[in-house]
Formats: C-alpha cells, structure tokens, sequence
C-alpha cells in the first residue's frame, strides 16, 4: 500500500516569509501541532508532514527525530525551484532525506535513519543489524566515492592513509564538493523494507579488484547484508531490498 502524500510543510531554522512562499508555490500548507488552526496553518498527523531545515538546524533537530516526519531537506544553498522539487519527489514516500554532503560526512546518518525507520516499520533485531550495516556502507560510499570523488584507499601504510586524509579534508572544506547532496528514500511495507541512497557523483561501475585494498568493499557487505541491491542512473543511485 502507497504511504500516504506529503500534506504539510514545517520547518527548523527557516526564514517564516520565505516557508510561506515555498507552501504557495507547492500547492502545501503550513503545519500546526495539536489543536487549533492559527494563521492558515491545519494539523494534520506528523506522518504526513515535511520539515525544512534551514540555518543552524543542528542545534535543534535532536528532539525533532522523535516525530515521524515523512521528509526532511537540508535546504543550505538551494534555490526555490530546487527545494519545490525535492518537495514533490518526497511527496509520496514513507521516508524521505536529503542533506548536504558535508553534513551526512558529519552526522551518523545510518544510526539516525535505523531509527526513523524503526518508528514506522518493526523490524527483527537481524533486519535491524543488516539495514544498518548496509546503510553504513552505502552513505560512506556515497559519500567519499560518490560527491567527494575519492579514490578507495589503496594499501594500509601511513603515507596512503596521511594522503586519504588530506584529500577528503580538501573535498569537504570545497563548497563545490561539501553542497553536494546525500538523498536517502524509503519505502516500507508489509514485507519488505527497500532504501535507495543516491548521490551526485560522477557514477560509478564495479570493477573487479586486482588485488587487496585497505577500502572498497563496501558493495561485498551491503550484498551480504540485504535481500537485493541495483546500482542505477549510472551508479549514482544504489538501491536496497531488505526482507521485512
């Protein structure tokens, strides 16, 4: 059965002229907890609800993970249009993040999401330990591989790990690289638990190894770890199927 559509918007951080600007263009209201409907906004269940996260966020999410929210964007530097579409690609999902790479390169985003989606799905404590393993791994590939572009680290000497050290400090600190975007999509029903982690990279096509590398297998324990996996959209987007 579909989750049911995005019916709301609320937000952290965020600019309260620019949010009723962006509910007008999307065709959403804006969101009221509990009783009442002060200022054009309805209370709707937070299952239904998007949340925008726009300036010092961080410093106020933490409570927020509590809340079933069905979306959250990092809106960071992103235009109206570009925020209008991430509204309508999560508007019929029942998980739906996108944050910047330099906060999902900061955050422990697979804990996070386990938990987020434990709130709306029961999950055995196997599938838990499998979805966050594979999710570990796919963001951290998305991550350094996919929006930083980082080469696999190659060997365990210290001129190898002082150079991946170095070049994932430069990628970060790179607002051309850190603003690139992490996107996580779930879709759960009643027998199985699927999660998509796309990334804007340059893509990517597995390649057999040649020989042993201190990084890179990752695509080994996701396998191991869910039911099913398929690199699309050229690499960029890795999808996941996870026996509910």
């Amino acid at each position: 059965m579909a989750p049911p559509p995005v019916a709301a918007l609320h937000s952290l951080g965020f600019p309260a002229r620019r949010l009723a600007d962006l509910a007008a263009v999307s065709g959403l209201p804006l969101w009221q907890s509990g009783a009442g409907n002060p200022n054009g906004r309805i209370t709707v269940p937070a299952s239904r609800v998007l949340v925008l996260l726009g300036h010092a966020w961080e410093d106020q999410v933490a409570g927020y993970w509590a809340q079933p929210f069905t979306a959250w964007i990092e809106v960071a530097a992103l235009a109206d249009q570009s925020i209008v579409e991430l509204i309508r690609r999560a508007s019929n999902t029942s998980l739906y993040i996108s944050f910047t790479t330099i906060t999902a390169n900061r955050r422990d985003l697979a804990g996070e999401l386990l938990g987020l989606i434990g709130q709306r799905h029961r999950l055995t404590r196997g599938i838990r330990d499998n979805i966050e393993l594979a999710l570990h791994e796919a963001l951290s590939n998305a991550v350094l591989h996919g929006n930083l572009q980082l080469e696999s680290l190659s060997g365990l000497s210290i001129e190898a790990l002082e150079r991946f050290s170095n070049d994932l400090t430069r990628r970060i600190t790179d607002p051309d690289f850190a603003n690139r975007r992490i996107d996580v999509i779930c879709d759960l029903n009643g027998d199985a638990v699927t999660i998509d982690v796309v990334d804007q990279g340059g893509g990517f096509t597995p390649r057999p190894r040649v020989e042993p590398q201190a990084s890179g297998r990752g695509f080994d324990l996701i396998s191991a770890s869910c039911q099913s996996f398929r690199l699309l959209e050229g690499g960029r987007r890795l999808s996941m199927r996870f026996a509910a």
